[in-house]
């Protein structure tokens, strides 16, 4: 399971995928839930924190589907 907690804006939200590639293949979309430039405050992986060097959606991205 993927937890991403992140800013838009002023507000912070939480959303849950059920797995990494869910996610992978959601941010494919033409329309994806979240954009690429929002910043993420946690992100874990089945409960372990993701070490994140770029804390955007689109940082995620790349580092989880490299």
């Amino acid at each position: 399971m993927l937890e991403i907690t992140y800013k838009d804006g002023s507000s912070t939200s939480k959303i849950t995928y059920n797995s990494v590639d869910d996610f992978i293949a959601n941010q494919r979309l033409e329309t994806p839930d979240l954009e690429d430039y929002y910043e993420i405050e946690n992100a874990t992986i089945d409960g372990k924190e993701v070490d994140l060097s770029d804390k955007t959606i689109m940082g995620l991205y790349k580092q989880l589907s490299d």
